[in-house]
């Protein structure tokens, strides 16, 4: 993007929307989330279908309606992300909810934040999902969340995903499986241009155009016409969230600018592993990333980087329900996986962002056993190393 273009992108206000949460086995699992946000014994009572006009060329953006002495400088587009992840489960509140936490995120030193937002389909069999808008905010709403993160000198990633809110069993969104891929994929379509349109609009970062949808990545001549076309209506950085231990399978990398991943990897066999033996744990897999990142020749975005404060989050990241209690021992094991993730992909030229997952509102602290590093001894960890990474320069004005 040109600096000339990035300097026209001051008068204009971001945009953008998220949500999603765990579960174990390599895999994702949708029910805490489902459970946050809609009673999974009951339908969407406010559901809504998803319109999108006919795609058109990408138009030079309106000014926005904030006040010009709202807007900051962004940093340049062209360093590398170091943010951290919020889920937006519900638009009451949202914006006074983005008001605290995206300052929070900027004084802990973030210079980037990835929101997710969920559409829902009712389980992995179902041909349709929605918006609902009693989870995914109005424009208005983007546009003013948006504003706030420009405020703060936060560049800005959307994740819109999919989750199940009546999934049978431990069905997630990696094992969709429709009566009709073609219907499909032409709501998904719908949906990734509603909020590409948005994104637009509000001149954002970058957006990824799915997270972790095993079951549809074998469809690649589907995955690079819908990339085609988020590409006639939004001008920003695209990509896509593979799960950590499916990102080879991926055959469209090369029509998107990064290649996002997730990272939790088994990083032990037993709790409480010293740091030294997580960095030693680390680096096959670092070289086998890298090896294959070579060939793909895209910077990497880690778009999940986090371990609950839990005994044994090494061993299974991806799972919070391994052990839900709350020890020292836990937050030290947290806080030692930040560490050694830290030690091993800081300095590689190949990375292009780290998100840490996740930065939320509940209080966090020692008796919290989420993902939040919030209150705890991981919260020192980041706001050390967000400290220790070179400032973004902001883009100069044409004359």
């Amino acid at each position: 993007m040109s600096i000339g273009r990035l300097a026209q992108l001051l008068v204009l206000v971001a945009v953008v929307a998220g949500a999603a949460w765990w579960s174990g086995g390599g895999r994702r699992a949708d029910l805490t989330a489902d459970r946050e946000c809609v009673d999974r014994d009951e339908r969407l009572p406010q559901e809504r279908s998803i319109s999108v006009e006919p795609i058109e060329p990408i138009e030079p953006g309106e000014p926005a309606d904030i006040p010009e002495n709202r807007l900051r400088p962004l940093p340049c587009d062209d360093a590398p992300y170091h943010g951290l992840a919020w889920q937006i489960h519900r638009t009451e509140n949202c914006v006074e909810l983005a008001r605290r936490l995206l300052g929070e995120m900027a004084d802990l030193g973030a210079d980037t934040v990835l929101i997710s937002n969920a559409g829902y389909q009712e389980h992995a069999g179902s041909a349709v999902f929605r918006i609902d808008p009693a989870i995914t905010p109005s424009e208005e709403q983007w546009l003013e969340i948006f504003a706030l993160a420009r405020a703060n000198n936060l560049r800005v990633i959307l994740m819109p995903i999919i989750l199940l809110s009546d999934p049978r069993g431990n069905e997630w969104r990696g094992v969709i499986n429709p009566p009709n891929w073609d219907d499909w994929f032409a709501a998904y379509r719908d949906f990734l241009l509603h909020f590409a349109r948005i994104a637009q609009r509000g001149h954002i970062e970058a957006m990824l155009v799915g997270s972790e949808l095993i079951s549809t990545e074998k469809y690649t001549d589907r995955w690079r016409s819908l990339i085609a076309d988020v590409r006639k209506v939004f001008d920003g950085k695209l990509s896509y969230s593979a799960n950590w231990d499916h990102y080879r399978v991926v055959q469209f990398w090369d029509a998107l600018d990064l290649v996002g991943m997730t990272s939790y990897y088994k990083l032990s066999s037993d709790p409480n592993p010293s740091l030294e033996s997580l960095v030693e744990a680390w680096q096959p897999i670092k070289r086998g990333i890298l090896r294959w990142q070579r060939q793909v020749g895209k910077p990497l975005l880690f778009t999940e980087v986090g371990w609950c404060s839990q005994e044994g989050t090494s061993i299974e990241p991806w799972n919070y329900y391994y052990h839900q209690t709350a020890t020292e021992a836990g937050l030290a094991e947290q806080a030692n996986c930040y560490r050694a993730f830290m030690r091993v992909w800081d300095d590689v030229p190949e990375v292009g962002g780290v998100i840490w997952w996740e930065w939320d509102d509940t209080p966090g602290g020692p008796t919290d056993y989420n993902y939040t590093p919030r209150g705890k001894p991981a919260e020192k960890v980041l706001r050390e190393w967000f400290a220790a990474q070179p400032r973004p320069t902001p883009p100069t004005p044409d004359p």
